[in-house]
């Protein structure tokens, strides 16, 4: 389900991707209902309505409990990143990291993801799942749909219900 190119006219009329932050994934397992949740998560990578940036991904793989979590799900999961050389996305990326300097820089040896999350985000239209703030601001003002992970729930939820 990947998404070629900017948002189609009638987006609409399509199920939403969900673009999941790092913080967004580790605060799974805070959860009462975290079994559950993981069970929901699975199923939408499963049909291609959950994509993570390699960056992401690169954050998750240096905790043993995500690394088994994610190893088969990791290509599922890139379909919906951009090519690392991909010039429009690394473009966007730097632009956000310069408009938005409280965001963690691209090159930040803490949390380097958060500038990549939303470039993809706003490159394909997908909605952004975060509980980081810095996230959430950036988005709100370039006008990218961002949930915490407790609203991803309610909204996913009631998409996958018969």
């Amino acid at each position: 389900m990947k998404r070629l190119g900017p948002s189609p006219l009638f987006q609409h009329l399509q199920p939403d991707v969900y673009c999941v932050d790092t913080s967004a994934w580790f605060n799974i397992d805070r959860r009462p209902d975290a079994d559950d949740v993981w069970v929901l998560a699975t199923a939408l990578i499963q049909a291609g309505r959950i994509v993570a940036c390699a960056r992401v991904l690169a954050e998750l793989r240096i905790d043993p409990i995500y690394l088994t979590r994610f190893k088969p799900y990791e290509s599922a999961l890139q379909i919906g990143d951009c090519a690392p050389d991909d010039i429009s996305y690394l473009m966007r990326v730097g632009q956000i990291t310069h408009d938005f300097p409280a965001m963690s820089k691209a090159t930040s040896v803490r949390t380097p993801a958060d500038p990549y999350v939303v470039a993809l985000a706003q490159h394909y239209g997908y909605v952004v799942v975060t509980d980081d703030k810095k996230i959430r601001s950036a988005c709100g003002k370039l006008a990218i749909r961002c949930l915490t992970l407790p609203e991803f729930v309610v909204t996913a939820g009631a998409t996958m219900t018969p």
